[in-house]
């Protein structure tokens, strides 16, 4: 850091200019303008500059370098002292010469700018202003943006010595000039971030001359340009032509713009603008190839740095910021600046525009562009947004692209394992040619330790609060269960178990069936999963068909009736009761070959199982997956008991609800409870192993009538009976709530109770 620099940092500008009677509003302080008198100047904390807001155009604007100066009636080095006494900053040794020889060099450029702005008025400036005319620029815009005339030869020479500027400085700066050809015209200064002239940037008027810019010789360009005005600005436009920055500052009005000099962001040129109090980046680059590149390049060095960036959209025949305001004025360039793209979304549209995203091969490439991308987003609620759009182009699901990024991530740090071993290796096998023993143990000691931890350990990532934000905003709500009376009470947790449970004969495969259907007429982007590990999928088809078709033939047979009705053996064949089974196989048909509704009875290993639903993941937006049920489901390997059988296959249908993000609601099979039997406990579930310790949410079924009558030794023959739901475990909402629904036996569907619950 430059001593002047050290000086503005620790600069009290309220202080330094206390005669303008300061208000501190937060990042800036309002000031009595010099110019027109009025409170309507600022200066920005982190700023250089006073800057007149007037709206009938005061126009004052001025370092507050030179202010000082010109004020108080000081010289370059007094200007210095002042300043370095109000900001606390000792002046001694070489550190302060320096600086002292930096002002000379800014001062006699200021003079050498100066001098070519008077040429640019004069006889000779006339090409160059019809040039500027022709571009849009009045006489007094480029008078505002400081805009001169190059001229070669012994007159500016002569000009800086009558004007009292001589030694070394002076010469180091003529010399410096000759590197410019006569055919460049337009001078343009260039600044510091203190305001100090520093240089000077000429442009062709030619369009036959290349390159179009040129500078003096040792110049150095590490600042952005207009960085002087801008600093200050959280919000910065990035363009990349000196005059595009200077069309947006002064016909636009908007100070808060800089130029890279060229299509590329630098690490140095975006560290300055963030020292400076930038949050935030608009890229309005070139409107061509180049510009598009320069675009990918700076976000992804700007979502790398977790900041926040934004796309500013020119028309297609416009070629820069520049010529949309002489084409269209400068209102048209404000209306885009006021609604630019994220930067994100800009991304998603440029990959999705592959050539071939159509075919499986171009797909996979650009799910491979994709996430190298995300893997540079820093900002979690970013890669939420960049992988919505991309999922969104591609019809895929932002929670199949998150899957495939873990599994990138994985990738990535195996590889990098493999390095770390190589080079473990190489060194040791050196130290060994090289016959250093005492050196190979310690090798051994420090770097395979580390490399032990990389392998075995995973080192957790810091949970932030933008990551919780991501992860509630990418978190998808709790299904309902389509019965009002429940869904006052709770609704199915994503990411996780819910147990249905009950003891044979009180509704649980039934009730799993109405809430998959229920769920599935619910939510009609998403498919659900029905795995039978009791039924076929034949009775568990003709269970699902008997309740979407709803027709009731025989109170005790009417699964029989309704199989022999479509075998044609059926007595009953009117036309209201073919009407009925049609629709309910129309309906059925839709939900299945829409591929919404799956009836699965394979008999799975619990970790086929795991499989399966990862596979199923990657291929379908899971709704929500049922099986039926879990003490049925068989595990490899031996276990000492069957209790710590089914725990284990509890934990890993746990796992893989977290891992996947989907809802995984279970049937159990509870056994009687002689002295609690007129009602289901938690207790039963430990029984089946300890599974509830799993589940989110816990239900118990019971049916009262059907109770009465196993304990009579009769059969219950009721059409309609009470089904209860007791919440067992709930670890959002309340527990030990009853609600009774209707269970209607013969159609095998479950119905909200009218009233009374």
């Amino acid at each position: 850091m430059s001593l002047i620099e050290d000086i503005y940092q620790n600069l009290d500008k309220a202080l330094a200019l206390a005669e303008l009677s300061p208000e501190d509003k937060g990042n800036y302080y309002v000031l009595t303008c010099p110019g027109c008198g009025r409170r309507e100047a600022y200066i920005y904390k982190t700023g250089a500059r006073i800057e007149c807001n007037r709206q009938d155009k005061c126009g004052f604007s001025k370092s507050l370098w030179d202010y000082l100066k010109e004020a108080r009636g000081l010289t370059q080095r007094e200007t210095l002292e002042q300043l370095a006494s109000l900001a606390g900053v000792q002046l001694r040794g070489d550190n302060y010469q320096d600086s002292r020889n930096e002002i000379n060099k800014a001062e006699i450029w200021k003079a050498v700018v100066d001098f070519f702005r008077k040429e640019l008025k004069g006889d000779s400036g006339k090409e160059a202003r019809e040039y500027l005319r022709s571009r849009g620029y009045s006489e007094q815009e480029s008078e505002k943006m400081g805009l001169g005339l190059y001229v070669s030869g012994p007159e500016l020479k002569d000009y800086l010595l009558s004007s009292g500027y001589q030694g070394d400085a002076l010469e180091w700066i003529i010399s410096s000039l000759k590197s410019i050809p006569n055919n460049y015209k337009i001078v343009i200064p260039y600044y510091d971030p203190a305001g100090l002239v520093k240089g000077i940037i000429v442009r062709a008027i030619s369009n036959e001359v290349k390159p179009k810019y040129r500078y003096n010789k040792g110049l150095t360009r590490e600042t952005p340009f207009n960085l002087d005005r801008a600093r200050g600005s959280s919000d910065l436009i990035v363009v990349e032509g000196y005059l595009d920055a200077l069309a947006i500052r002064e016909r636009a009005g908007l100070r808060n713009v800089i130029a890279l000099g060229d299509s590329s962001l630098s690490q140095t040129k975006l560290t300055w603008c963030l020292k400076y109090g930038a949050k935030s980046f608009i890229l309005a680059l070139d409107n061509d190839r180049a510009g598009e590149e320069g675009t990918e390049k700076a976000i992804k060095l700007l979502l790398g740095e977790g900041l926040k960036a934004y796309v500013l959209r020119l028309p297609e025949d416009t070629k820069d910021p520049d010529e949309l305001i002489r084409k269209k004025g400068p209102e048209a360039f404000k209306e885009l600046y006021m609604n630019p793209d994220k930067a994100v979304k800009w991304e998603a549209e440029r990959i999705l525009r592959h050539p071939g995203v159509k075919t499986e091969k171009g797909r996979d490439e650009v799910i491979e562009a994709t996430i190298a991308f995300m893997g540079g987003i820093q900002s979690p609620v970013e890669r939420y947004d960049f992988e919505e759009s991309i999922a969104s182009g591609l019809g895929l699901t932002a929670l199949l692209l998150e899957s495939e990024f873990k599994s990138y991530k994985e990738k990535k740090n195996r590889e990098a394992l493999k390095r770390d071993y190589r080079e473990f290796f190489k060194k040791g096998l050196r130290l060994i040619e090289a016959g250093d023993l005492q050196a190979f143990e310690e090798h051994l000691k420090e770097s395979s330790t580390e490399l032990q931890i990389k392998t075995t350990a995973r080192i957790p990532e810091l949970y932030t609060a933008s990551l919780l934000e991501e992860d509630i905003r990418r978190a998808r709500p709790g299904l309902k269960t389509g019965y009002a009376s429940l869904d006052d009470l709770f609704s199915i947790p994503p990411e996780a178990i819910t147990i249905i449970g009950a003891r044979p004969s009180h509704g649980k495969t039934t009730f799993l069936m109405n809430l998959a259907l229920n769920m599935v007429k619910a939510v009609p982007d998403r498919s659900f999963f029905f795995f039978s590990y009791e039924e076929s999928r034949r009775q568990i088809g003709v269970k699902f068909l008997n309740i979407l078709s709803g027709h009731r033939f025989d109170s005790g047979q009417n699964i029989k009736c309704l199989e022999d009705m479509i075998r044609g053996d059926g007595q009953d064949q009117n036309n209201k009761a073919w009407e009925k089974i049609r629709q309910g196989q129309a309906e059925l048909e839709r939900l299945t070959e829409s591929k919404r509704l799956w009836i699965i009875d394979e008999p799975y290993f619990v970790d086929e199982l795991a499989g399966v639903l990862t596979l199923f993941k990657k291929q379908y937006d899971i709704g929500a997956v049922f099986i039926d049920y879990i003490q049925k489901i068989k595990i490899a390997g031996r276990y000492a008991t069957r209790q710590m059988e089914i725990q284990k296959v509890s934990e890993t249908i746990l796992e893989t609800a977290k891992k996947l993000l989907i809802p995984i609601i279970l049937g159990a099979q509870l056994g009687r409870d002689p002295q609690h039997g007129d009602k289901v406990r938690l207790d039963n579930l430990r029984e089946a192993g300890d599974i509830e310790q799993d589940a989110n949410l816990v239900l118990g079924l019971f049916i009262p009538a059907m109770e009465k009558a196993q304990d009579n030794g009769e059969t219950s023959r009721e059409d309609t009976v009470d089904l209860q739901v007791t919440v067992l475990k709930n670890r959002n909402g309340p527990v030990n709530e009853t609600r009774i629904l209707n269970f209607i036996r013969p159609l095998l569907t479950i119905k909200d109770k009218s009233k009374g619950w």
